[in-house]
C-alpha cells in the first residue's frame, strides 16, 4: 500500500498500532545511527524509548517524521507505508513531532505559536481541539496567552510545544526529551498529563527519555536503544523491575 492509498474502515491495517517501525537503519554519512530498529505506537498507548546518549533516540523519532531519511526498513502509519516521504505530508498523515530543544518561534506571542498548530489540525479535523482547550490544559499560557515567547521559562515553552502539538490532531505524538532542564515537579505535571490524554483521548506517545524512571511510570511498553539497536522491548513495569537491564541501560 502505497501513502496515496488510506486505508478503508474496517481494513485490518486500521486495527494494528497506530505507528509501526520495520527494520528502519539510518545513517549521518559514515556513521550508523539507526540499525534494523523495529518499534510499534499501539493505539491509546505510551511507548516510552529509553537508552543512553548516542544510543539513536533523537535519529529514530527524526527519522519517522521525514526529518532524516531511512536508509532501509518502513514507517508505517496507520498501516500505510509512508518511507520516504517529506516531513509536511508525514504530519497531515496524523504524526505530530515535538523535538528536543523546545522549538518555540520566539519572535511570536504564545498565542500565534498555537494557531501555527491549530491551521494544520483545522485541515485534518474541522471542529477538533480549540485554543481554550489547550489553555485549560495549561493555564499558565492562558496568563501569558499576549506574550512574546521568549518571555517564557522552560517549562512554559515545554507546555506551548506539546499544545501547538496538540492542536494539530495527531493520531501519534513524537516527544523527544520532554523533561530536559525541568523541575521535577514541572515534569511531574507534564507527564501526568501525557498520560492522561492517551487514556481519554486514544492518541499514541512515542516519548523518548533520558529520565527512564519517570518515564517507564507513565508509559505502556519499554524499548531500550543501545548503538543504534533494540536490546531490550516490553511491558514498562517489566523493565522497571529488571536490575541488571536498569543498572546496564537506564541508570537507575
Amino acid at each position: 500500500m502505497t501513502a496515496d492509498a488510506a486505508p478503508a474502515a474496517g481494513d485490518p491495517a486500521v486495527e494494528g498500532p497506530a505507528l509501526e517501525v520495520r527494520g528502519l537503519s539510518a545513517s549521518y554519512g559514515p556513521v550508523e545511527a539507526l540499525d534494523r530498529v523495529d518499534v510499534a505506537a499501539g493505539r491509546g498507548q505510551v511507548t516510552a524509548v529509553l537508552g543512553a546518549n548516542g544510543a539513536g533516540k533523537s535519529t529514530l523519532l527524526r527519522t519517522i517524521s521525514g526529518l532524516v531519511r531511512a536508509t532501509a526498513g518502513e514507517v508505517r502509519i496507520d498501516g500505510v507505508d509512508h518511507t520516504g516521504s517529506p516531513a509536511e505530508q508525514i504530519a497531515r498523515a496524523g504524526v505530530a513531532h515535538v523535538p528536543e530543544g523546545r522549538g518555540v518561534i520566539t519572535e511570536l506571542t504564545v498565542e500565534e505559536n498555537l494557531h501555527l498548530g491549530r491551521q494544520l489540525g483545522a485541515a485534518r479535523r474541522p471542529g477538533g481541539r480549540s485554543l481554550d482547550d489547550v489553555y485549560a490544559m495549561f493555564p499558565p499560557l492562558a496568563e501569558r496567552r499576549r506574550r512574546s515567547c521568549d518571555t517564557l521559562s522552560g517549562g512554559e515553552r515545554q507546555m506551548l510545544v506539546i499544545g501547538r502539538a496538540l492542536l494539530c490532531e495527531p493520531d501519534v505524538l513524537l516527544l523527544d526529551e520532554p523533561s530536559l532542564g525541568l523541575a521535577p515537579r514541572v515534569v511531574a505535571q507534564i507527564f501526568g498529563l501525557l498520560r492522561e490524554l492517551v487514556d481519554t483521548a486514544g492518541i499514541s506517545v512515542l516519548l523518548v527519555e533520558q529520565n527512564a524512571r519517570s518515564a517507564l511510570s507513565i508509559a505502556d511498553v519499554g524499548v531500550v536503544l543501545n548503538l543504534g539497536r533494540v536490546v531490550a522491548r516490553d511491558d514498562a513495569s517489566t523493565l522497571a523491575a529488571d536490575d541488571g537491564l536498569r543498572h546496564a541501560y537506564l541508570g537507575f
